[in-house]
């Protein structure tokens, strides 16, 4: 619910100041009509100026209670009439600026009801008292309405700008918050996609260096040409990783990145160099790369590459197999990527594996899907399907 507040400075005037001119104005008001309307009546005192002060000091309180301030002064309306003598100030006219106040800050309908009474009562004495009613009603009745409506619409529209500034207000604070909440979720988004690319990267390499790590240890004193082969390949394969992984850190540290495509160097070609890297730690690999570069943009090409540095590292790792099969294909503006073996039907350990998980995130963000299949006599496999976008090749 929205509560009213009074801006602290209206039109360049402070607060205070305003309402003090305010409560000036309706007391050299009310004594202007009643010197006007003195000669005419033969007054000559000073309670009734005293009354007009006190209708302008009232209105300084109606901040704390504006009812209260309206009743008070629709009060001293019937007081100042009771009194013999004093010069006619009009019904509407002293309670106009408590009206417009009342109405402002609460609801229309206790203002209302008090003009309704200052418009019977003054109708009822003035056509008791004169002879014509017809003037009271063409005259005085419609002036006194005329004015105590507009005060309250007044009031109204002041009070509707008021909210519908306070609303604006809470659509700005709430669009901040809304934009706020959406950058966070990016750089979200951004984290999980740097720590995705970390582990494929980390992962494969640790996957390549330890197999050929193994086959150095147990070459050994025997075979020096297979310890010197596995060692290169060990220092190829980190090679390659700490590239990957200067090209993250440089990244991050960027402040003129623009999005994923910034962290993805890769593209359909480098998928020989996983089957290389699988063939050098002794796999015997099949490829059937049908898929037209040219015609995968970068971010599939990159996914792509992922996913199958990632199912390799899972068949090195936990497959146990000797041949490894990848195959490419394009197919109704789809890509089409499979990767199987020939080991033991799993993909990764079952405690805490994330590859597979990984994978299907990559596919799912791009628009895809990626599935696995397993048997126990034809191995695992892989397959990921990727729609291809129409964003030109870069």
């Amino acid at each position: 619910m929205l509560h009213h507040v009074r801006p602290q400075d209206a039109d360049g005037i402070p607060d205070g100041v305003f309402l003090a001119l305010v409560a000036s104005g309706q007391a050299f008001a009310i004594s202007l009509i009643i010197a006007v309307g003195a000669p005419s009546s033969g007054y000559s005192g000073w309670g009734a100026y005293a009354f007009a002060g006190g209708f302008g000091v009232l209105l300084l309180a109606h901040r704390a209670a504006p009812l209260a301030v309206l009743a008070t002064t629709i009060a001293g309306i019937f007081t100042y009439y009771a009194m013999n003598g004093y010069p006619p100030i009009g019904m509407a006219a002293p309670a106009a600026a408590a009206l417009y106040f009342a109405a402002e800050r609460r609801n229309i309908r206790w203002p209302l009801s008090a003009g309704l009474v200052l418009l019977a009562v003054s109708a009822y004495f003035r056509a008791v008292n004169e002879h014509e009613a017809g003037d009271v009603l063409s005259y005085d009745l419609l002036t006194n309405a005329a004015l105590i409506g507009c005060a309250i619409a007044l009031a109204s529209t002041v009070r509707s700008r008021h909210q519908l500034r306070e609303q604006q207000e809470l659509i700005i604070t709430l669009e901040r918050e809304r934009e706020r909440d959406r950058v966070e979720h990016a750089m979200q988004e951004e984290r999980i996609g740097i720590a995705r690319d970390l582990h494929d990267t980390i992962g494969h390499a640790l996957a390549i260096v330890t197999v050929h790590a193994n086959v150095a240890g147990e070459a050994v004193g025997r075979d020096d040409d297979t310890v010197t082969r596995s060692l290169s390949n060990v220092t190829d394969a980190t090679t390659r990783s700490l590239r990957e992984l200067r090209a993250t850190v440089s990244m991050l540290h960027s402040p003129a990145r623009t999005g994923r495509d910034d962290r993805a160097p890769h593209t359909l070609e480098g998928i020989q160099t996983i089957v290389e890297t699988a063939r050098q730690a002794g796999l015997t690999t099949r490829t059937e790369l049908a898929a037209d570069p040219a015609r995968v943009p970068p971010t599939i090409a990159t996914a792509a590459h992922r996913i199958a540095q990632e199912a390799v590292t899972n068949v090195i790792k936990h497959a146990g197999a000797t041949t490894l099969t990848i195959t490419t294909r394009i197919e109704d503006d789809t890509l089409y990527l499979t990767i199987g073996d020939d080991g033991k039907a799993t993909t990764e350990p079952s405690a805490g594996g994330r590859g597979v998980a990984g994978m299907r995130e990559r596919a799912a963000l791009l628009g895809g899907a990626l599935s696995t299949s397993r048997s126990s006599t034809s191995g695992t496999a892989v397959t990921a399907r990727l729609p291809l976008t129409r964003e030109p090749r870069t």
